[in-house]
């Protein structure tokens, strides 16, 4: 029998795997009109929490939004096209870094090269405002 906490956790990853879609971001992404007058100012810090959580500090204009994001429906649930299949691996997940954009550095150098996985900020503050739960700033805070 599982526990209320399994339950819940199993619970969650249901629910934003059938929320959490890839094609949503493309759609917003293919959207030229969406992003006249947007400036993305980027991730000023990511932290790795817990398997596969991590926080997200953003820049706003006068301020900071911080978000906590569940990956795992990315990672273990949509997995499109296999980008992220090197990231399922606990262990390479947990070393990220926010330096404008969200980059897993290549696991041998600590480098930012080929083998490096990344995401755009604009990818990252689509999901964390539609999916993440927001522990600091709004949405409405943004300044272009």
């Amino acid at each position: 029998m599982n526990s209320g906490t399994e339950h819940n956790k199993a619970s969650q990853s249901l629910l934003w795997g059938n929320l959490m879609k890839w094609q949503e971001w493309k759609t917003l992404a293919a959207n030229e009109n969406h992003w006249i007058n947007q400036e993305e100012k980027g991730l000023l810090k990511v932290e790795y929490l817990a398997d596969y959580i991590l926080r997200f500090w953003f820049e706003e204009e006068l301020n900071v939004s911080i978000y906590d994001l569940d990956f795992q429906p990315l990672l273990l649930d949509e997995n499109p096209g296999g980008v992220f299949e090197l990231l399922k691996d606990k262990n390479r997940f947990q070393i990220v870094k926010g330096d404008y954009a969200l980059i897993w550095p290549n696991p041998d150098t600590g480098d930012y090269d080929e083998k490096s996985i990344d995401l755009a900020p604009e990818c990252i503050r689509f999901f964390c405002e539609r999916y993440g739960k927001r522990l600091k700033g709004s949405p409405e805070e943004r300044v272009a």
